[in-house]
């Protein structure tokens, strides 16, 4: 059959069209990376909230957020801190500064993987792991380490927190996001959409 160039030309683009369409909207095709509900509010209180980074459930208690991932809460010290799961083993943590011993608070475009140190600290270590989260502070992420049960990996996140200066309270994860895929990510990274692009 015979085609007037026009019309290959026409059905060549729709062609692309159609494949590229079928590949932003596959989940697992292209972007692996998975955000979350925002505006995620911490209670100043020894039970603080409980997180699940790739279901998105939350709590107040640890029974109640199956494989939860990371408890934000307050100490009787008036301060916010993080508690991590036991196991697996060496499957969870937050991303430590240059000191190896200190929660990093990163600015956009940081990179949370593997090449990172993770730490577990938590509030019976002191405030000195969370200098950096226990005062005034907005638009910063912090880079953990989570094991991901539907895919039985460690995967990477970020979570974006907002904090007070009395001790990090009030406290408020506005935006979370992890790379599904056991790849690292960037903090601020979210995912590419169809909207982003177009055909002439």
């Amino acid at each position: 059959m015979m085609f007037s160039k026009s019309r290959f030309c026409r059905m060549s683009v729709m062609t692309a069209f159609a494949v590229a369409s079928a590949t932003f909207t596959s989940s697992g095709a292209f972007a692996a990376v998975q955000c979350g509900a925002s505006a995620i509010s911490i209670p100043a209180n020894i039970d603080g909230v409980y997180m699940n980074i790739a279901t998105g459930a939350t709590g107040t208690a640890g029974s109640g957020v199956a494989g939860w991932d990371i408890n934000l809460y307050q100490t009787g010290a008036s301060a916010l801190y993080f508690f991590w799961p036991s196991t697996p083993a060496t499957s969870s943590g937050g991303l430590a500064d240059g000191s190896g011993t200190v929660y990093a608070s990163l600015a956009s475009g940081a990179a949370v993987d593997a090449s990172g140190t993770y730490i577990v600290s938590s509030g019976g270590g002191g405030p000195a792991p969370f200098v950096n989260w226990q005062t005034a502070s907005t638009g910063k992420y912090l880079g953990v380490r989570f094991f991901n049960e539907a895919t039985s990996s460690i995967n990477y996140a970020w979570l974006q927190i907002n904090t007070g200066a009395s001790g990090g309270f009030p406290a408020t994860i506005n935006a979370y996001c992890f790379e599904n895929g056991g790849t690292g990510i960037s903090t601020g990274t979210t995912p590419v959409t169809l909207q982003n692009y177009s055909v002439d």
